[in-house]
């Protein structure tokens, strides 16, 4: 099983991410919530969310979301697209759910006014090709909210994950579409590229929620391997903790808003 693959099966690693953002955030939004505060859709909105995830957008906005809306859900992985269509069951909502990679979506042509892409266009092998298949489906004029990170984002748990040597897959993707390079690889397919900054940082003050967080982004063979390391670097966190009351974390998050050219 590939790392991709393996990684978001189903939603048990990704949680211990995002219940570290989640509680130990200072921002007084939620990511979620201010992902949505970039949005400018219409009332009649055709949106495709590529990479749904379990859905963590639409259910920390459930109080926002327009009836009239016609949303498609897009994860590659079946686990995933089961859990947003759990969590979405009760909702009384237009909604469609595609269990598809993002470079081949069994979508029609400019079917949408907006596609929603959160910190997953750094995982595609093809993005040039994805972005040809996001301008395919959108309408002319449509907009692209892609979210990603920055170079500094997180950067004390990396250096953490390198003082004790451990060998983890996670953090080579991320430089692959970042805050620095990716409005570069947009606008060879989309005009009007804007990027926005999240304003937040982590204040952590228990270790146990870092441990998870780190541990979820390695696999039960890279767990085994790095089991000294993992204990050092526990012990480590909790001196730290224990001493300064606190782990300060800098995050470095934002989004590019792009629209598609009417000539395309």
């Amino acid at each position: 099983m590939g790392f991709i693959s393996d990684q978001y099966r189903d939603s048990s690693r990704l949680n211990a991410r995002f219940s570290l953002h989640r509680d130990f955030s200072t921002s007084q939004h939620s990511f979620p919530h201010w992902v949505f505060d970039q949005f400018d859709f219409k009332a009649t909105t055709a949106i495709l969310d590529i990479g749904c995830g379990p859905g963590y957008l639409w259910v920390e906005n459930r109080e926002r979301v327009h009836h009239a809306w016609e949303i498609t859900l897009a994860d590659r992985s079946f686990g995933m697209l089961a859990e947003a269509r759990e969590n979405l069951q009760d909702w009384d909502l237009k909604v469609r759910w595609i269990n598809s990679d993002a470079q081949a979506l069994p979508l029609a042509e400019c079917a949408f006014d907006t596609v929603v892409a959160n910190h997953m266009l750094y995982h595609v092998e093809d993005r040039p090709g994805v972005l040809g298949e996001i301008c395919r489906v959108m309408k002319p004029e449509g907009r692209l909210y892609a979210a990603t990170n920055g170079r500094e984002n997180l950067v004390e748990i990396r250096e953490l994950t390198e003082r004790f040597r451990l060998n983890s897959s996670i953090w080579t993707h991320h430089n692959a579409f970042s805050i620095e390079n990716g409005e570069e690889q947009l606008r060879g397919s989309f005009e009007r590229v804007s990027c926005v900054r999240f304003d937040d940082s982590l204040e952590v003050t228990e270790v146990e929620p870092i441990m998870a967080y780190i541990q979820s982004g390695l696999s039960s063979e890279e767990l085994v391997a790095n089991a000294k390391g993992l204990q050092a670097m526990q012990q480590s966190i909790g001196r730290q903790i224990n001493i300064e009351g606190v782990l300060r974390i800098r995050k470095d998050t934002g989004m590019f808003i792009a629209e598609k050219p009417l000539s395309v």
